[in-house]
């Protein structure tokens, strides 16, 4: 890991099938440092099972998320926060590169996993965002129909871990060099009912196409100013590395705005980048050939 201007960054090359997932780039308390860990870990440890057992890279980075979106450590899924009225309002995008194809979910209430309602809108519909309560109707018809099994509504939040948002996402890469990534949050605690950040949103918070992939955290509003994920990949599309065009984008991101940010990256041939400049930004990566997991919470890597 390495640090130039206050943004860390590093660069990996795994074997495919590979896989890496974050928790958010933010400040969180440190008495959950060693849980946290342990849930990205999770994470990309289930999401790879998903990969070598044959899945698809769009079902390894539902299930990753989803594991995530499990665990009350995050801003998401179970950890997700009320707005200011009182209401608990998620979002989620998932991407498929190969086909770019998209599914997103957008102020959908009181679901603990949206991903996995996202995942519905692509494959099940000709849409690509559906928001409010027509994405809560399709929840109910999703049920309704067995795509996924039903989960109790979420109706409080846990207490706050994070002093921001962390939003969580994955990317993963099959033995085609098939790519996927996706997203998920609740956003900022208290923020507008009805509000929408980057995550939902294609080519913002998440991007994906048959070269590489991006799934981006931090403040949302600045990161849609410069359409963070998309301008990411086509750094990839002109050459860079994805190391060098997630550091590209961090950078552009602090001069430009006054946000703060972090993005994971992942190319069709298993070289993966990232680069935040916020405290923490919880990081797994995973590769069957390499046999370690790589995670870290701050600018050290341990296996």
């Amino acid at each position: 890991m390495f640090l130039i201007e206050h943004i860390y960054f590093t660069s990996i090359t795994m074997s495919l099938p590979a896989i890496i997932v974050h928790g958010g780039a933010t400040v969180f308390k440190e008495k959950y440092h060693k849980a946290i860990l342990e849930a990205v870990k999770k994470s990309a440890k289930v999401g790879m099972c998903v990969l070598e057992n044959g899945g698809s890279s769009l079902d390894a980075v539902e299930t990753a998320i989803y594991t995530l979106e499990e665990t009350e450590l995050f801003t998401a899924g179970r950890g997700a926060c009320k707005n200011d009225i009182g209401e608990i309002e998620v979002d989620a995008l998932i991407m498929d590169g190969n086909r770019l194809e998209s599914g997103a979910v957008i102020a959908v209430q009181d679901i603990i996993h949206p991903i996995s309602l996202a995942r519905y809108v692509l494959e099940r519909t000709s849409n690509y965002q559906i928001a409010g309560k027509g994405a809560n109707r399709l929840y109910e018809k999703m049920i309704e129909e067995g795509f996924r099994k039903e989960v109790e509504p979420l109706r409080n939040s846990p207490p706050r871990i994070a002093e921001g948002c962390d939003t969580v996402g994955a990317i993963a890469v099959d033995l085609h060099g098939h790519i996927s990534a996706g997203s998920s949050t609740s956003g900022w605690p208290g923020k507008l009912s009805g509000r929408v950040g980057d995550s939902p949103i294609i080519g913002a918070g998440v991007y994906a196409n048959d070269i590489a992939a991006a799934s981006c955290t931090g403040k949302g509003e600045q990161i849609l100013r410069i359409v963070m994920g998309r301008i990411a990949v086509y750094h990839v599309e002109l050459g860079k590395s994805v190391q060098e065009a997630a550091s590209i984008m961090v950078s552009e991101l602090r001069q430009k705005t006054t946000g703060e940010a972090g993005l994971i990256m992942a190319d069709n041939k298993g070289h993966i980048g990232l680069a935040y400049d916020t405290p923490h930004m919880p990081v797994a990566i995973l590769s069957p050939e390499t046999k370690d997991i790589y995670c870290s919470m701050t600018p050290k890597w341990s296996k």
